[in-house]
């Protein structure tokens, strides 16, 4: 008898390691309880913030237009959005109601909205976190800013909406897209240098930036690669020597204002320079300015267009269109 118990208690220790054991594995940015708890949703957002959604969100606020289409590719739908004025909101969700621009938002509009979500990008909305606490809005913070950061955010606004394998599946869809457009390039390097100019300063951008990324994921090199970043993580000071020192193939250029107050900056910094004018990127006429619709923020479901656009530049007449 005394055997029997033994046995039986060594059967139940084993469970029990297994049961610990399969707990210690990483967490996955999103996961649905399927034991028959009461959450709906578990995740961590790309703040490190551990967020549990009891119910499927039925009333979600989104801050960013990037954000928005996502959350529409696989079938969720927002009562709030951004204003924007570049052509870049869904058609089901022109209707929706605005919230203000995503570096001005109206958080009067978003609690009137009584939201159970608020989708936030981070690096922008810290600022309105205080005011969604106050108010026992639930929020997640996240990123995108990079190739995978979209594809991770399609199966996590899948999930959000209750349609993760629609996430699965775009996501195959688009990635599928841009390998057949990499895997097509020639494989001759190009040196390229990445400017952003507002109407106050230049700076160059780094591989995490966005235009840095694309460039990262066509193996273009970044003359700015491995340079420490300024006061923004994305970027560095720029400077002119620098510049001629490494004497790109390719500038292209990023941009956030009014067109006009922006090439007035950039003659005033650089183009009033000498040495500006011996550059090769300047002499063979490859200097590009990239479409904010793209390059200012992230491009969210038309990231295969960015690449696209930017493969362009690089590799003339190598891309056809919509590869």
């Amino acid at each position: 008898m005394k055997t029997r118990m033994s046995v039986w208690r060594m059967f139940i220790v084993f469970i029990l390691l297994a049961v610990m054991l399969a707990g210690c594995g990483k967490a996955p940015a999103a996961s649905q309880d399927s034991s028959g708890g009461k959450a709906f949703l578990t995740i961590k957002d790309d703040s490190g913030r551990d967020v549990v959604l009891e119910h499927k969100p039925e009333k979600i606020v989104v801050l960013s237009p990037s954000f928005l289409d996502v959350l529409y590719a696989v079938g969720g739908k927002a009562v709030g959005r951004p204003s924007s004025k570049n052509g870049d909101i869904p058609a089901a969700a022109q209707q929706v109601t605005e919230v203000g621009y995503v570096y001005n938002i109206n958080m009067e509009q978003v609690a009137a909205l009584q939201p159970d979500l608020v989708i936030a990008y981070q690096g922008i909305h810290e600022k309105l976190i205080p005011l969604l606490e106050s108010n026992h809005i639930p929020y997640i913070m996240v990123r995108l800013k990079t190739y995978q950061d979209i594809l991770d955010k399609l199966k996590l606004f899948g999930a959000i909406a209750g349609t993760p394998q629609k996430g699965e599946e775009v996501a195959a869809q688009m990635d599928g897209r841009v390998q057949k457009l990499l895997s097509s390039l020639p494989k001759q390097p190009v040196k390229v240098a990445i400017l952003h100019t507002t109407a106050k300063s230049v700076t160059v951008e780094l591989e995490n930036s966005i235009a840095g990324n694309v460039a990262k994921e066509l193996k273009l090199t970044n003359i700015a690669a491995g340079t420490m970043a300024g006061a923004d993580p994305d970027s560095a000071p720029f400077s002119l020597e620098k510049l001629v020192e490494a004497n790109p193939d390719m500038i292209m250029v990023t941009t956030m204002g009014q067109t006009a107050e922006i090439e007035k900056r950039m003659r005033a910094d650089v183009e009033s320079n000498p040495a500006w004018a011996g550059l090769t990127a300047v002499k063979q006429h490859k200097v590009y300015y990239l479409p904010q619709e793209l390059f200012l923020l992230h491009p969210g479901l038309k990231y295969p267009e960015a690449i696209e656009y930017m493969a362009k530049l690089a590799y003339p007449g190598a891309v056809q269109n919509g590869q």
